[in-house]
């Protein structure tokens, strides 16, 4: 009888434990993001190529919804309309997005207070995943903002085509030659 009660009393513990919490699930203090995409994930990566002369400048931004992304190119520095292309995604790639993110450790950036690097690209996230918003400011601002930027770039740009990256860059040799200094 004694073994008996001892099973069922471990197994009563065993039970109680699982049921505080399932595996993935956040802890009380909500620091730990979503092994699993959110569905509200989406946002904008903007991205600026540095200080350089006026024909080899260009920005772009990424926008990234539940079933397209779009990418806004714009050459130089003035204000030019600019060229737009947009794919469809599927479930999956938006997933391998928001996995690099959460492995890049974008979901908890401070903000970067250096005062930056001379020339450097630039850039900036605004993401939402779980109802929460996401935005550390300026990237690039630093050695270490700048890798956590190309990092960035590289997990956003592999959501395009290349084809649609050698379109725009075409584009922009194009409009460089154009617009000589």
């Amino acid at each position: 009888m004694v073994v008996r009660t001892g099973v069922v009393l471990a197994l009563a513990l065993l039970l109680v434990g699982c049921a505080q919490r399932s595996p993935g699930a956040p802890v009380a203090d909500d620091t730990v993001v979503a092994a699993v995409m959110p569905a509200d994930f989406g946002g904008t990566i903007d991205y600026a190529n540095g200080s350089v002369p006026p024909p080899y400048h260009y920005e772009w931004r990424m926008t990234i919804g539940a079933t397209t992304a779009e990418v806004a190119w714009r050459p130089g520095y003035d204000e030019v309309q600019p060229w737009r292309n947009s794919v469809d995604i599927t479930p999956e790639q938006r997933e391998r997005v928001y996995d690099r993110l959460r492995d890049l450790g974008v979901f908890e950036l401070a903000p970067d207070t250096s005062e930056g690097i001379s020339g450097g690209s630039t850039g900036s996230i605004e993401l939402v995943a779980d109802g929460r918003n996401y935005d550390p400011g300026t990237l690039g601002m630093s050695r270490a903002g700048q890798d956590v930027l190309d990092d960035i770039v590289d997990a956003v740009q592999a959501l395009v085509p290349a084809d649609v990256w050698d379109g725009f860059q075409d584009q922009q040799e194009q409009w460089a030659a154009e617009h000589p200094r």
